[in-house]
């Protein structure tokens, strides 16, 4: 594991680690040695149950949103249900973010776009297609829990929900579009993240719609913010998604931080 950042000054030293929401790897036991390491973790947000629920409530209630299914191209519409039902089969996903049942519709698309918010349909649909079983962070967070470290988070829940709101309509459907470049898209954000190469990620997702201004502009200070509080205490880790690093990493070094990629 390459996205870890030791953070140094005045003798206080924290790590700031690069995360991949999805992803079809394991780092267990790094993670474990990483938490044992420190006193405190922090993550972007809330990440216990009743949290996630929430998330999926009101990403459920879009029924006043711009369709997204409306939006995409009929070739794309067409594709995207080709692919997915292979994946899945002829049904909506058990246990999705949707988690709706539609048996006699064969649309799998218009089921998982159909009065839900853009970015949650958005996120169905990528998560549905990449079919990546694991999240860092939730793993972090769970073995956290279980080695009885103090766990604090940079945001609120209402703050990761304006925040995915403001994430741009055509952003998602552009992206959604190139439904072609998915597959060389995955494969480069795998091999990017595992090489810790920030430069190249930068380079390569630069079309992704969650790199926006709502997302990471705005994101980047309140988290440094906030971040710097416990960092300047030590012996802490922050877990943030690897596409805020470079924005953080520039802040921590404009404010006089040693800031040194952790060896494998």
């Amino acid at each position: 594991m390459r996205t870890v950042w030791r953070v140094e000054k005045d003798g206080k030293s924290s790590l700031l680690v690069g995360t991949a929401h999805f992803f079809p790897y394991r780092f267990k036991k790094t993670l474990i040695k990483l938490i044992q390491s420190v006193e405190t973790i922090l993550f972007e947000g809330p990440l216990d149950q009743e949290s996630m629920a929430a998330v999926v409530r009101y990403g459920r209630q879009g029924e006043e949103s711009r369709s997204l299914y409306e939006a995409l191209d009929p070739a794309v519409v067409k594709e995207i249900n080709r692919q997915l039902r292979a994946l899945w089969g002829p049904t909506p996903l058990a246990g999705s973010y949707l988690d709706l049942i539609y048996p006699t519709t064969p649309d799998w698309l218009e089921v998982h776009t159909r009065g839900v918010r853009p970015w949650m349909a958005f996120f169905t649909i990528w998560s549905a297609f990449l079919n990546w079983k694991h999240s860092m962070d939730m793993e972090a967070f769970r073995i956290a829990q279980a080695l009885g470290k103090k766990i604090d988070y940079l945001e609120t829940i209402e703050d990761q929900l304006k925040a995915l709101d403001g994430i741009p309509f055509d952003n998602i459907v552009n992206y959604l579009n190139h439904i072609q470049d998915w597959s060389v898209h995955k494969d480069l954000f795998i091999k990017a993240f595992l090489e810790g190469d920030l430069q190249k990620f930068i380079s390569m997702t630069g079309t992704f719609p969650t790199r926006c201004e709502s997302i990471i502009t705005k994101r980047d200070p309140l988290f440094f913010k906030r971040i710097k509080t416990f960092f300047d205490e030590g012996r802490t880790i922050a877990f943030v998604g690897v596409a805020h690093i470079p924005g953080i990493r520039k802040m921590f070094l404009d404010e006089g931080y040693r800031v040194t990629q952790e060896p494998s």
